[in-house]
C-alpha cells in the first residue's frame, strides 16, 4: 500500500467512522428524560427520513439522517438528529437549526441548539428563552391543532393598505396567526413552529418504530420493563408473551403497583393463571387493593378464585374499601369456601360489620347471620 492510498482510507475512516463513534456531550436546552444523554459513548446513523408537512407550500423534503445513541452498556437510548431546515415566512426561506432527541419509541423528548444559531421569528427576531420554553411544550403535544391543519387554516388573511403596497417590508397579502392556536406557538414565530413539528411527529416516528422492532432482544425488553418510562413499560407488556411473565414477574409486578388502570388491567388479564396464584404474586398484588383504581378493584375481585388463598385473607383486611357490588362478590365467594374461612377473616367481617360509618355493613352482618 503507497502513501497516498493509506492517506486516502485514513481520511474516509475520519469522515464516515470516526464522526459517527464521536460521543453527544452538548447539554440539550429541554429534555423530558432523566440523564440518558450524559452517558452516550456510542452514536451511529441508522436511516435518512425525508420532513414533511400537510401543507405543500410549506413543505420542506431535504433528508434528514437519525442516528442511534448508545451509553456505556452498549445500550441504545435515544435517537438524535441534528435537523437543518428550511422555515419560510414572508416570501422568505431562512435555515431553522436544532438538535432533535427522541426515545426508543420515536416519541420526541427534548432538544438543544447551537448558540450561534439560534431560530429566528418573524422579521429576523431571534428566539427568547421562553420561546425556546414553548417550542418544548408544542412539540412535547402529538395531538397539538398542528397535526392535521394546513398553514393556510392557521393564519388569518389580513390586507395591507394601498399606501403600502410599494414598501420593500410588507407583502400585498399579510397574515396573523388565528386566535384559537395563538397559545400553543411562539408568538411570531408559527413557521417554524409548524415546521419543526411536522418533522418531529412526521414519517420519522414510524421508521424508529420499524428500526427498534428490527433490533428487538430480551434486553431491550427488559431495559423497557426495568425503565421508569410509562411507554416504554407498555410496549413491553405487549411484546412479550403469557410464558414470559414468569421470567419478568418481578418487573411485572412493579409495573402494576406504579402504573395507570389501562396496563393494570392488561397485566391481570394476561397474566397465566399458574402464575397469577403463586402465593407470592398473589400477596403482592392484591396488597395494592386499598391505593389502586375502582376498575382494577373489580377485576382483582373476580379473579380470587385463580389467586393464591392468600387473597381471601388480605381482601378482608379491605371490606370498607369495597363498593356494594364489589363487597357482594366477595362476600358470595366466601359462601362457596366455607372450610377455607380461619379465625383471621371473620375476625376482619365482624369488626366491619360493627362499623356504623361503612354504608354497605348490612351486607356483612346479614351474611354472619346466615353463616350460623
Amino acid at each position: 500500500m503507497n502513501y497516498k492510498t493509506f492517506i486516502l482510507i485514513f481520511a474516509l475512516f475520519l469522515v464516515t467512522g470516526f464522526h459517527h463513534q464521536q460521543p453527544i456531550n452538548d447539554e440539550p436546552l429541554f429534555f423530558s428524560m432523566g440523564d440518558e444523554w450524559k452517558d452516550i459513548v456510542k452514536d451511529v446513523p441508522v436511516f435518512n427520513f425525508k420532513a414533511k408537512s400537510l401543507d405543500s407550500s410549506y413543505t420542506t423534503h431535504v433528508a434528514q439522517e437519525v442516528r442511534l445513541l448508545s451509553n456505556s452498556k452498549k445500550q441504545p437510548v435515544l435517537f438524535f438528529s441534528d435537523i437543518e431546515t428550511a422555515v419560510c415566512a414572508d416570501g422568505e426561506c431562512k435555515l431553522a437549526n436544532l438538535k432533535i432527541y427522541w426515545n426508543l419509541l420515536g416519541n420526541y423528548v427534548g432538544f438543544g441548539i447551537d448558540p450561534d444559531l439560534p431560530l429566528t421569528k418573524f422579521e429576523h427576531d431571534v428566539f427568547e428563552t421562553e420561546d425556546y420554553a414553548k417550542l418544548h411544550e408544542l412539540l412535547l403535544d402529538e395531538h397539538s391543532i398542528l397535526k392535521r391543519r394546513k398553514m393556510s387554516d392557521l393564519i388569518d388573511t389580513v390586507y395591507v393598505s394601498p399606501s403600502n403596497l410599494f414598501s420593500k417590508n410588507i407583502d400585498a397579502v399579510s397574515g396573523a396567526t388565528k386566535a384559537e392556536i395563538k397559545e400553543s406557538v411562539v408568538k411570531g414565530g408559527l413557521y417554524s413552529c409548524y415546521t419543526l413539528w411536522h418533522i418531529v411527529h412526521g414519517e420519522v416516528k414510524e421508521k424508529m418504530k420499524t428500526y427498534i422492532d428490527s433490533i428487538h432482544s430480551d434486553e431491550l425488553i427488559t431495559y423497557f420493563l426495568d425503565s421508569p418510562y410509562r411507554d416504554y413499560q407498555q410496549y413491553a407488556l405487549k411484546q412479550i408473551t403469557a410464558k414470559d411473565y414468569e421470567k419478568h414477574i418481578e418487573s411485572i409486578l412493579q409495573i402494576f403497583k406504579t402504573n395507570d388502570a389501562l396496563t393494570r388491567a392488561y397485566i391481570l388479564k394476561k397474566i397465566p393463571d399458574s402464575l397469577f396464584s403463586d402465593q407470592k404474586v398473589s400477596t403482592e398484588v392484591y396488597q395494592t387493593f386499598p391505593n389502586i383504581d375502582v376498575n382494577t378493584r373489580t377485576l382483582l375481585i373476580k379473579r380470587i378464585a385463580y389467586a393464591n388463598a392468600i387473597a381471601v385473607e388480605i381482601l378482608s383486611e379491605s371490606l370498607e374499601d369495597m363498593t356494594k357490588n364489589q363487597l357482594k362478590f366477595y362476600l358470595n365467594y366466601l359462601e362457596k369456601i366455607p372450610a377455607k374461612i380461619d379465625k383471621k377473616i371473620e375476625f376482619n367481617l365482624i369488626k366491619t360489620s360493627k362499623n356504623q360509618d361503612y354504608t354497605y355493613s348490612y351486607l356483612i352482618k346479614k351474611y354472619l347471620k346466615n353463616k350460623k
